[in-house]
């Protein structure tokens, strides 16, 4: 279903009425962080349908080679591949050890990556500027504002666009009667994504990745189908 569509849908909600191209955009772009950042929805992962790939610009850097920037639409589950390799997630303390045993000049391929506020920490520090950081992390939607624009979120949950909407559009109108039916759909819809997403993830829980070829060729369309080409 087009945006376009999802619109008409929710002016029908609204008995005809029509509002303004920036009235409908606001309210699809709450609607669809709303659901993502939303922990009883998502889950600890997050919706499978919202992972996305990113590549650090520029690669490793000998100014501050340990701390990289987060994407601004990251969510959760950082996924970093240092120069094709994936890292392992570590807790704090392990990095802390492995800081120290690194610095008297051991090894300096990067092997661990964490969290630090709005950055991703590598341990070891990589002694190569320009070698390939790649991301897979939970991302939020992409902003919706052309009619014709279409993704696997609207594609496959449509009414949970809809109702979402049609709340707004409802309070926008002041019939917080009508508000209240339209976030009782909105929520049974919710509950139809997140046994989705539990569902996905339970049927691929088994898949592994070890280095990012690996994740090309054999993991990728199976685990995140919002990569395949339709």
């Amino acid at each position: 279903m087009k945006y376009s569509d999802i619109k008409a849908a929710v002016k029908e909600l609204g008995d005809g009425r029509d509002f303004s191209t920036a009235e409908y955009d606001r309210w699809i772009e709450r609607v669809r962080k709303r659901v993502a950042m939303d922990f009883a929805t998502s889950g600890f992962r997050g919706l499978f349908f919202l992972y996305k790939e990113a590549t650090v610009e520029g690669g490793s850097t000998l100014d501050d080679p340990n701390r990289y920037a987060v994407p601004d639409d990251f969510i959760d589950d950082l996924n970093v591949f240092y120069d094709g390799t994936l890292l392992v997630k570590a807790p704090a303390g392990l990095i802390d050890i492995a800081n120290v045993e690194n610095a008297g000049g051991g090894a300096t391929v990067p092997t661990w990556v964490r969290l630090v506020g709005q950055e991703f920490e590598i341990v070891p520090a990589p002694s190569e500027a320009g070698n390939e950081i790649k991301l897979l992390y939970n991302a939020l939607p992409e902003t919706v504002t052309d009619p014709n624009q279409e993704d696997y979120f609207m594609k496959h949950f449509p009414d949970l666009h809809i109702f979402g909407m049609g709340e707004l559009m409802a309070l926008r109108l002041g019939n917080v009667q009508l508000a209240d039916r339209y976030r009782a759909d909105f929520d049974n819809e919710r509950i139809q994504l997140r046994l989705h997403n539990v569902r996905h993830y339970t049927k691929n829980s088994r898949i592994r990745f070890q280095n990012w070829d690996e994740y090309q060729t054999n993991a990728r369309h199976i685990v995140f189908p919002q990569f395949v080409n339709v």
